[in-house]
């Protein structure tokens, strides 16, 4: 399952124009994440902001953490993770790939 998602990361990153492809640089904030979902914003999506809900087609909501202007009518987005074990509690961190977005955002995820 993880080399298809693998696979399916790709061919979206190789799709995004090369005008605005995130830069090889950028992958080093998602060293040691997962491709958690692949699915579409519902609906527009206009930037990200502090505390700024996204919902997900597949259900899922995210809240940013960071902020940047765009606008999107319903763009893929690439959901990753990545589990920590503290003190014997498990906490997942997540970032989100959004359409032709040339950043990857911090979000917490709400549901």
């Amino acid at each position: 399952m993880s080399r298809l998602a693998s696979l399916l990361v790709l061919v979206m990153l190789f799709s995004i124009p090369l005008a605005r492809a995130i830069d090889a640089d950028q992958f080093d904030e998602l060293e040691g994440y997962t491709v958690i979902a692949c699915t579409h914003a519902a609906g527009e999506l206009e930037g990200a902001d502090f505390d700024k809900l996204v919902k997900l087609d597949n259900g899922m909501i995210f809240e940013f953490q960071t902020y940047s202007y765009f606008y999107d009518y319903r763009p893929a987005v690439v959901v990753f993770g990545k589990t920590l074990q503290y003190q014997g509690k498990s906490l997942t961190l997540y970032k989100l790939l959004i359409g032709d977005e040339d950043e990857i955002f911090d979000v917490i995820r709400v549901r």
